[in-house]
């Protein structure tokens, strides 16, 4: 699921991400002092533009939308518009990345792993693997059939978390209202879906893909895990 135009006021929505915090995880488990990083699901690039201080870095995300942004805030970093599920890169990396939920976009476990073994694939020998992903416990409490409302400087956003067919699943269908230059609102609407599994699951697949776990953890607290967090991180190593 690629953004579209929601990608012109991503920035703006997400104003409140504690990228900070993905930078310290990153900074804490990074490989070694100048690495060769690909961040995937890059989004506008706002996260992979602070990753400049441990290494060479590129972003890759399946968005051209979000990309033309990414691209502007930083014309140093190389961007590929590439789905992750079939990912043709011109290297390896020492380390790779899957923030902000973007593996939540992948919502059938054998492409789970077809993501795995690509990661696999393009990372060095002791490279390092590090991603996150919703928890079950919030899919089934906080993305359970509830609505939010959102306003920001000339935008207002609807929200409809709806709970999918599948099990840990969930539709968001949003609608935009931004302000034109006359006063006027125009609306438009954009619908997503994801899907996370267990934490063990993704362990399990990560082993099929040919990693050791290095550590397991939740809402950015590195000594901590808790079934009922938001977001389960997870460190895995080649």
């Amino acid at each position: 699921m690629a953004y579209h135009r929601m990608s012109d006021y991503y920035d703006l929505l997400t104003n409140d991400q504690p990228y900070d915090k993905w930078k310290q995880i990153v900074a804490h488990y990074k490989p070694k002092s100048n690495n060769q990083i690909m961040d995937i699901g890059c989004g506008t690039g706002r996260l992979t533009s602070q990753l400049v201080e441990f290494g060479d870095v590129s972003g890759l995300d399946l968005s051209h939308e979000m990309l033309e942004i990414a691209e502007k805030r930083n014309p140093e970093i190389k961007w590929y518009c590439q789905d992750m599920r079939d990912l043709v890169l011109p290297q390896k990396y020492d380390l790779m990345t899957i923030f902000c939920d973007s593996l939540n976009y992948i919502t059938e476990l054998e492409e789970v792993l077809e993501v795995f073994h690509y990661i696999d694939k393009y990372l060095e020998d002791d490279g390092v693997f590090i991603f996150d992903v919703h928890s079950t416990y919030k899919m089934n409490n906080q993305f359970n059939n509830q609505s939010y409302i959102s306003e920001e400087d000339g935008l207002t956003l609807t929200w409809q978390a709806i709970s999918g067919e599948e099990p840990n699943s969930v539709y968001h269908q949003m609608s935009f209202f931004a302000e034109r230059e006359d006063g006027l609102y125009e609306r438009f609407d954009e619908e997503h879906y994801q899907c996370t599994f267990d934490v063990q699951i993704y362990k399990e697949l990560l082993k099929t893909a040919g990693f050791q776990i290095e550590a397991v953890f939740t809402d950015f607290n590195i000594d901590e895990y808790n079934e009922n967090g938001d977001r389960h991180f997870i460190v895995a190593k080649k």
